[in-house]
């Protein structure tokens, strides 16, 4: 071990984490207005540096993935990808007696484990993977004009919002894609107006609504499969590809939704979103929602070329 490594390794036993990070990044000052997003991003690290059910299955839903690609592959030969077949084999082994034994993306996952094991032992016999092509159940046309119908109206109709819609938009923004199929998006919500106003006025963009709100969404996702630095980003694009879904969704059943920044919030806006939804610190607010059945329909924006 070099001196280097000794030196880090005794500071890090002997210092709170966060002078020990003070000195590893070489006592940089950082300018005011980026410590809170820095802090914010080192709190959604640490957590995922952490061991959790929720990370095994988050990271188990990666692995699985990287070993289905190979299954895929006409040219597939035994002998690749061992050491993600073990990561993927120990953290399923972690999940047999979990609450999440019963989860589907951990019965997949079984079923990579079990493919890949048979094409090491009979590789002559192993057919790759293919499924049959869908054929698509709405034309081109039909899916542009949904697209261009969905609007941010913030003025709804004195109409409830029932719970049984937004979970059926909530599994319309499960089948997104993801980076390594980790789906880590995790949608909060409430249907009843009074709690939904509370939950609006933690948004600095909650302005120009009617009196009446519906529905109030919260977009998360759960960070703790992020466990690399370069993967700050992704909790942003992971969440924004499902949220495409549920509003898509929303629009079909006569619902129109309006996103909401988070990116303005302070502390005590976030402590109050969370209390009032019950939302874990492993879920990353990412964007919120007003939701409900518009009573004015707004002007279409122009589109750019």
């Amino acid at each position: 071990m070099s001196l280097k490594s000794t030196i880090s390794g005794f500071l890090k036993k002997c210092l709170p984490l966060r002078y020990y990070k003070l000195i590893a990044n070489g006592c940089i000052v950082v300018p005011a207005y980026y410590r809170n997003i820095i802090r914010e991003e080192e709190a959604c690290m640490n957590l995922a540096a952490e061991n959790s059910l929720e990370k095994d299955l988050l990271l188990l839903r990666k692995y699985a993935h990287i070993i289905d690609k190979g299954l895929h592959r006409k040219d597939v030969t035994p002998g690749h990808s061992k050491s993600i077949y073990n990561a993927l084999c120990e953290t399923a082994s972690r999940l047999k007696d979990s609450k999440y034994a019963g989860d589907p993306t951990y019965l997949w996952a079984l079923d990579k484990i079990n493919a890949y094991e048979r094409l090491q032992e009979s590789s002559g016999s192993f057919t790759p993977l293919e499924a049959t092509a869908p054929t698509p159940s709405v034309s081109y046309e039909e899916l542009f004009s949904l697209i261009r119908q969905r609007r941010s109206n913030r003025d709804f109709k004195q109409l409830n919002v029932e719970d049984s819609t937004i979970e059926q938009l909530i599994d319309t923004a499960n089948w997104a894609s993801s980076s390594c199929n980790k789906q880590p998006i995790e949608i909060f919500y409430t249907t009843n107006p009074d709690k939904a106003a509370q939950c609006l006025r933690c948004c600095k963009g909650g302005t120009g609504f009617s009196r009446f709100v519906p529905a109030f969404v919260v977009f998360t996702a759960n960070i703790r499969g992020y466990v690399y630095p370069g993967e700050m980003s992704l909790p942003y694009v992971d969440t924004s590809l499902g949220a495409q879904n549920f509003f898509l969704a929303a629009t079909t059943l006569g619902l129109s939704g309006t996103i909401l920044s988070w990116a303005q919030k302070n502390r005590q806006e976030e402590e109050d979103l969370r209390r009032l939804l019950d939302i874990p610190s492993d879920c990353k607010i990412i964007f919120c929602a007003a939701i409900g059945y518009a009573n004015t329909q707004f002007c279409t924006p122009a589109r750019k070329r």
